[in-house]
């Protein structure tokens, strides 16, 4: 046989064999001269006919065994069973210890990619992961939301923890289950982990009303505001050549959270045009009747004796408290504010501002000025809380359909508050001190300060009793009425409501105090020689006068300095408060900047040197100045944090506050952050508060105060069919208790009485 036929033999049977081979590995790899497959990526197996499943963060990491059944198992940082078809890099036999793209190792992780994400089998011939019960994704990947595939009960959309957090005022989660946990956001009117209950109407508890009860009412104000003066020129129109009417509307949300936009309202409409957009609002979301409306036109260049002014930066005393005031002689609707409103292009640069009283030299006059109109709404027909409303001016797609005229330097400026007068479903204040009544004393001579007055020596002696503690420990307590006299770090908070008034009448917070040194002529009438019931908020009644005698409402509940080191700095009709520290440092250390977060940690866990308590999101607080308590609003706010963020750095201390307003620390130019931490409010403020880094001080002045509410002293008075029904929550109807009726059982019936 010559060589030729030989080799064509061995050629034909070489091929035949390869053939065979790549027969073998099923299409789906490559055949090696030593007869094995190497199979194409997503495939395994000898002959390359199993299909690999997506991959996917682990929901729970798991061990896998004795894989190289050596007789025991290996670390977390040795890789076995290298160049398998699950793992061709090689995996290890007990929990995994990851790397990070520099190759650093990670000692504490979790959550290592696996096969289905270990929520899942997979199925080898077709590539695809059959997932357990409750999750679902191509790789397993997501923990479902109840009720997959007809996920939250056709009532609301699936969304993962991380849309969830941003869609609650912006909030941020970046954990590892970002993308990988799943919750129902409910339309309104349902609720429950599926959104398939439904929700029921809510009233007032009619058990709730007595003799002395009120109920707080949702009060708010909001301003139309134009830097346009009166005159020829109208303050407003829809901005377009020939100056028509301009329009705005308001966005209400009801008690579900649902929101509801009016029909447009012409600019400087009356109250009654703006009462009947309201009741128009379909479904009888707000029932005619029962909203009433104040109105207050402003112009504020025309009094000479107002000036407008600005400065330029935030670091200086203001000590104003008006403008905006209506006739005194309107008891329930007086307006009186410090409004300091933060319009530029920054929070730093600008104010349009309206003082009325004498401020530092510091602040520049300029030209321009404010008017408009301010419509205060109380929706009688509303009980409970309610978000606050929204102002739009957008009705015309992307033009703005209320502009200030074009021949001015105009701006429109709109804004919304609430003035001490928030609507509750919770009273936190529900311990009425039986036998006190009180009159508010207005500073006078000699007295920089108001404080309660018109009571007994007996009813003094009550109330200290009704205060009690104020500040977590009873082991301080002092005498026989075991009470605290209050102090800087824990201040006693009550709630005063005439004596004579209507059930509509919430009456006001005030912050009190018991200062032994105030006593003598011009304190209280007793002059007993104990001391004063001094008034931390310089309150002025509605009436404008001082004669109205007040019942007193306590709590078990406490309010507590957050911190002495931690400034906050905000502007009128906001939701946003800045944290700050523009005068401390100690040993030289990293400056404090005023962070009063609960979040902590490596870069910031000094900071609770600094601390007493620290605020999270859905913890209450109001503002307040102790040094000066005549810059306090009147009325005070107890606010909601809903979120607490921190922001890139826009100015340093050093950098913000130059010469004399720049306040050194121990002699060394610490470049302190300014304005990087950021409470967001659930009400805008009812006040205005510079930094004040250009006083003589070691102390920051306007503080943060968190409310911690005693569950003794909580009445939820405004709830699901008032509190005399059970819910039916497949319908959302109402199964009154015998004696009461309505759709919420608000109603008591007189044939049950």
């Amino acid at each position: 046989m010559n060589h030729f036929l030989i080799l064509t033999i061995i050629a034909a049977v070489l091929g035949y064999v390869n053939a065979e081979c790549a027969n073998a590995c099923s299409g789906h790899g490559k055949c090696t001269s030593y007869d094995m497959c190497i199979c194409n990526r997503n495939w395994q197996a000898n002959d390359c006919s199993e299909r690999v499943c997506q991959f996917g963060l682990a929901h729970v990491d798991t061990p896998k065994g004795d894989l190289d059944q050596s007789g025991g198992l290996s670390g977390p940082d040795h890789p076995v069973v290298e160049n398998s078809f699950v793992y061709p890099y090689g995996t290890t036999e007990q929990f995994p210890q990851m790397e990070d793209s520099n190759l650093n190792v990670l000692f504490n992780s979790a959550h290592y990619y696996m096969e289905c994400s270990n929520k899942g089998s997979c199925d080898r011939t077709t590539g695809e992961c059959t997932c357990y019960d409750g999750y679902d994704g191509v790789a397993c990947q997501r923990a479902s939301c109840p009720g997959y595939p007809n996920s939250c009960s056709g009532h609301g959309v699936c969304k993962t923890i991380r849309q969830l957090a941003a869609a609650d005022n912006g909030n941020v989660y970046e954990l590892w289950d970002r993308d990988a946990t799943m919750g129902c956001d409910c339309d309104a009117g349902y609720h429950g982990p599926d959104c398939s209950l439904r929700q029921c109407k809510s009233g007032i508890d009619p058990l709730y009303l007595d003799d002395v009860s009120t109920i707080k009412y949702s009060i708010f104000d909001v301003a139309i505001l134009s830097t346009t003066t009166t005159g020829p020129t109208p303050l407003f129109t829809n901005g377009e050549y020939d100056a028509k009417t301009g329009y705005w509307a308001l966005r209400f949300f009801d008690s579900f959270g649902e929101d509801w936009l009016t029909a447009p309202i012409p600019a400087g409409a009356s109250c009654s045009v703006v009462v009947a957009a309201l009741e128009a609002l379909p479904n009888n979301v707000i029932p005619p009747g029962q909203t009433y409306c104040t109105l207050t036109m402003e112009n504020i260049g025309a009094a000479a004796t107002i000036p407008e002014s600005a400065f330029h930066g935030i670091d200086a005393q203001h000590t104003g408290r008006d403008h905006f005031h209506q006739s005194p002689g309107n008891r329930e609707y007086q307006i009186s504010y410090n409004m300091s409103l933060w319009e530029a292009d920054s929070a730093y640069t600008a104010f349009y501002w309206t003082p009325i009283a004498t401020h530092q030299s510091s602040y520049a006059s300029i030209s321009t000025k404010l008017a408009g109109y301010i419509y205060r709404l109380k929706f009688y027909g509303n009980p409970g809380a309610l978000a606050e409303p929204e102002v739009e001016i957008y009705l015309d797609g992307k033009r703005p359909s209320l502009v200030a005229p074009q021949s001015a330097t105009g701006k429109v400026i709109t804004k919304v508050w609430t003035d001490g007068q928030q609507g509750e479903d919770n009273d936190y204040f529900a311990d009425h001190c039986d036998g006190v009544t009180v009159n508010i004393n207005a500073p006078s001579t000699g007295v920089a300060y108001h404080f309660l007055t018109g009571f007994t020596t007996s009813e003094k002696n009550l109330l200290k009793a009704c205060l009690g503690n104020s500040d977590f420990d009873t082991s301080n307590n002092i005498d026989v009425y075991n009470w605290d006299h209050g102090s800087i770090y824990y201040p006693h908070i009550i709630k005063l409501v005439r004596t004579v008034t209507t059930y509509s009448d919430g009456g006001y917070y005030a912050v009190v105090w018991f200062d032994n040194t105030a006593v003598g002529a011009g304190f209280d009438n007793l002059n007993d020689g104990t001391g004063t019931f001094r008034l931390l908020n310089p309150i002025n009644p509605p009436d404008a006068f001082y004669t109205d005698n007040y019942e007193v409402y306590t709590t078990q509940g406490t309010l507590a300095l957050t911190s002495n080191r931690s400034e906050a700095t905000f502007g009128f009709a906001s939701k946003s408060v800045y944290m700050t520290n523009v005068t401390y440092d100690e040993n030289n250390e990293a400056a404090f900047d005023g962070d009063i977060s609960c979040e902590v940690g490596a870069n910031n866990a000094y900071k609770f040197k600094y601390i007493f308590h620290c605020l999270n999101k859905g913890d209450m607080f109001t503002l307040l100045n102790w040094e000066y308590p005549t810059l306090n609003p009147p009325h005070i706010n107890l606010y909601t944090a809903e979120r607490l963020m921190h922001t890139d750095l826009l100015w340093s201390n050093n950098a913000r506050f130059t010469g004399s307003n720049y306040k050194k620390i121990n002699n060394v130019n610490m470049g302190m952050h300014y304005m990087t931490h950021v409470i967001t409010t659930d009400y805008s403020t009812n006040w205005a508060a510079a930094v004040q880094s250009a006083l003589n001080t070691n102390q920051a002045l306007f503080r943060v105060y968190k409310f911690f509410p005693a569950v003794a002293s909580t009445y939820q008075y405004v709830a699901p069919c008032s509190n005399r029904g059970i819910c039916d929550t497949s319908t959302g109807t109402c199964t009154c208790f015998p004696g009461y009726t309505s759709d919420s059982c608000s109603e008591q019936s007189s044939i049950a009485i």
